[in-house]
């Protein structure tokens, strides 16, 4: 509820949302969405707008087929049932792809939050951004045809790069692990395609997104690591919104400092970073000179499950590594809540337990008081949920639903393709 619930409590009360009131629908509209079934009653108790404002603008919802009328129902101590609204599932849906550098997973999914398909796409980012985005639009085309939906159904697309992006413009910067996407405006691309609103964040950025969701509100501030081809950061803030920064590189921790291993050459280029020594890769590197032959990550993983003394004294080191730099990160910003993601941690309790070790130790009391430091709770399927709630967000924006209500006839280019 994170955002929704930010714009709600700046209202005054006996105030209304006025002079914008596609804000006031777009707060309206994610409550409905939040809640699954909402009265005039809770919106009105929430918002503190007149009863006959909030009639107003849930007609125009209703009109632009956003949300509609459920029926009576909730719970009341005192009085009838009160009448509710929810989320209009048939309206449209919202296209999710998240992408990792070997492969796509893609999703179509209702305002509601229901899965309509899915699919996944063997395919390597090496092969360059135009190759790679075409190759997914078509199959987000054939995916809706398969459901018997066109491009037009669409109402946003949310994309998850493996790589740092300014979320403003959708456009991959300087990505370490992406050669050729550096420049790249996937945001127009798809845009182009779909002729919708397109988001572009990095994957971390929306595995951290759906982490917290799935809380329903609780433990946050939320920071999420994934350990993976890359090291990666995602911060949710208390209010429950994705902290971006000034230009999208908030939370990149892949690429500060990692103690002891000032040697060790990134992909970025510099010497020294996090990624660069305590990535999947960087550890499947160490136990391939350990033991003498080549060792890939898979076969890391592998190896981490049959309890092999090398591989999990290697993986050992290198959570120690990760755990000072979390230590610092926990004195800079406090979380109330630390995951830690990536089929390296899920697979043995190692990696954890050396990191909550070396948090708990060199991290100042205050704030590891209440600090937890969990396992991923969405695993693989996170960076999937997360896109799914920044796409419906996105529908549900003031600019959504000044998109999705524009009066017949008046025209507003979708994200991408026009001016920010």
């Amino acid at each position: 509820m994170g955002s929704l619930w930010t714009e709600v409590q700046l209202l005054e009360p006996d105030q209304n949302l006025a002079p914008d009131a596609h804000a006031a629908r777009s707060v309206i509209a994610r409550m409905i969405a939040d809640g699954g079934s909402v009265s005039r009653r809770d919106i009105v108790r929430a918002t503190g707008l007149a009863r006959s404002t909030i009639d107003g603008h849930l007609q125009v919802l209703v009109d632009a087929g956003l949300i509609e009328d459920g029926g009576m129902g909730g719970s009341h101590l005192r009085g009838r049932p009160a009448q509710v609204f929810r989320i209009r599932p048939e309206r449209g849906v919202v296209l999710v792809a998240d992408v990792s550098v070997e492969c796509c997973r893609l999703a179509i999914t209702t305002l509601d939050k229901a899965v309509v398909a899915r699919a996944q796409i063997d395919i390597n980012v090496d092969l360059g951004p135009e190759v790679f985005m075409l190759e997914m639009s078509k199959t987000l085309v054939t995916m809706l045809e398969d459901v018997g939906l066109t491009a037009s159904d669409a109402l946003a697309i949310s994309v998850g790069l493996p790589g740092p992006v300014d979320s403003h413009v959708g456009i991959a910067v300087r990505p370490p692990l992406m050669p050729g996407w550096d420049g790249f405006n996937a945001c127009a691309f798809m845009a182009e395609w779909f002729q919708c609103d397109v988001i572009v964040d990095n994957d971390v950025n929306l595995m951290a997104l759906g982490e917290a969701r799935s809380y329903g509100g609780e433990f946050l501030p939320l920071f999420l690591i994934n350990i993976g081809t890359g090291v990666g950061g995602g911060f949710v803030s208390e209010s429950g919104l994705l902290l971006h920064g000034a230009d999208g590189a908030a939370a990149d921790i892949g690429h500060i400092r990692a103690r002891d291993h000032s040697d060790v050459l990134c992909n970025c280029g510099n010497r020294g970073c996090l990624e660069a020594s305590t990535s999947v890769g960087a550890m499947a590197n160490r136990v391939s000179a350990a033991v003498g032959q080549p060792v890939s990550p898979r076969e890391l993983v592998d190896r981490l499950v049959r309890g092999d003394a090398t591989t999990v004294s290697i993986v050992r080191e290198t959570a120690t590594v990760l755990g000072h730099a979390i230590a610092d990160l926990v004195n800079f910003c406090n979380p109330a809540r630390i995951v830690v993601a990536g089929a390296v941690t899920q697979c043995t309790e190692d990696v954890l337990a050396q990191i909550r070790s070396v948090v708990y130790q060199k991290a100042q009391p205050l704030a590891t008081r209440n600090l937890s430091i969990v396992h991923s709770r969405l695993g693989t399927e996170a960076g999937l949920v997360g896109g799914m709630i920044s796409g419906i967000e996105q529908v549900l924006s003031p600019r959504g639903i000044q998109f999705h209500t524009k009066p017949p006839g008046s025209k507003m280019l979708p994200l991408g393709l026009a001016p920010r």
